[in-house]
């Protein structure tokens, strides 16, 4: 059984405990559909030619539809109609959205969505509406908050300095190089790496080994001082400075999403570059 939940979209919260708005109504959110329910299986079906049964073919996720209904109650009829024009406002321009659900028994999570049908408000009396929303989310993915780690690039550490003296110093500690990170969620995610030029240029660009598959990411131009490169592995994209098209500077792509709860280990390589950084990002994801 789920714990006590808030939905949030465009600015309103539905809670099973009640959340009270600036206007001052309540709501209440009395049933969450197809958010706990794995989404759709989408699968081409052949049958076999002569022979019994058919092929087996990879099946696909669909979107998912997520419905939500329950009650607005109100202290005045003036408020009820406060509620009612808030309730048909919700994402009414068309554009995408994001449901965030909370549980006291889980982790939180969002996904990305849109108004799917026309929303449907009622009454129960004068001051009490009823609600029902139905939400469409393409991407059907349902994702935790991002977690994050970064390192430098491999480093060697330190000696014994001589002539001894206690306590023993050893000098500095030296660095691997790379990031280990978890996803915990019950669907694979696509990681993120931003790339940093933070003390000094990189001149020859950098490499980053996915340790597990031997899978590499290998960025070909230089990096200035400054600047950063970030890349997405759930699109492709390879952006400089957030907004200028790098891909064809990625001379290895050999993109590699991180399973279910599994844990993913990066080699940052950079040649003549000890101010370079790697940022790891990873979002669990769950179905």
């Amino acid at each position: 059984m789920p714990g006590i939940r808030t939905l949030t979209v465009d600015g309103l919260t539905f809670s099973t405990e009640g959340w009270v708005s600036p206007s001052g109504y309540t709501l209440w959110l009395d049933e969450l559909k197809g958010w706990d329910d794995g989404p759709s299986v989408r699968r081409d079906r052949a049958e076999r030619m002569n022979a019994h049964g058919e092929f087996g073919e990879r099946g696909w996720r669909g979107a998912r539809l997520v419905t939500i209904e329950g009650d607005a109650t109100c202290p005045s009829e003036e408020v009820a109609a406060l509620a009612a024009e808030d309730l048909a406002a919700v994402l009414a321009d068309g554009l995408d959205g994001v449901l965030e659900v909370t549980d006291t028994a889980t982790a939180d999570m969002s996904a990305g969505t849109y108004l799917f049908a026309d929303p449907k408000i009622g009454w129960k009396n004068d001051t009490t509406a009823t609600y029902q929303f139905q939400f469409w989310c393409p991407k059907p993915r349902k994702y935790g908050a991002p977690v994050t780690a970064a390192t430098g690039i491999a480093t060697p550490g330190g000696a014994l300095e001589y002539p001894l003296e206690d306590p023993l110093d050893y000098g500095a500690a030296g660095s691997p190089g790379t990031v280990t990170l978890t996803n915990t969620g019950t669907a694979d995610t696509a990681p993120t790496f931003t790339v940093s030029a933070v003390t000094e240029d990189m001149p020859f660009g950098f490499t980053i080994t996915h340790v597990q598959s031997g899978n590499r990411l290998v960025y070909s131009d230089a990096v200035l001082l400054g600047q950063t490169v970030r890349l997405d592995t759930s699109d492709g994209s390879v952006l400089l400075e957030g907004y200028a098209d790098r891909s064809a500077k990625l001379t290895v792509r050999e993109w590699t999403r991180l399973a279910k709860k599994s844990a993913g280990t990066w080699l940052f390589e950079a040649t003549d570059a000890p101010g370079a950084q790697l940022l790891v990002e990873v979002r669990p994801a769950w179905w």
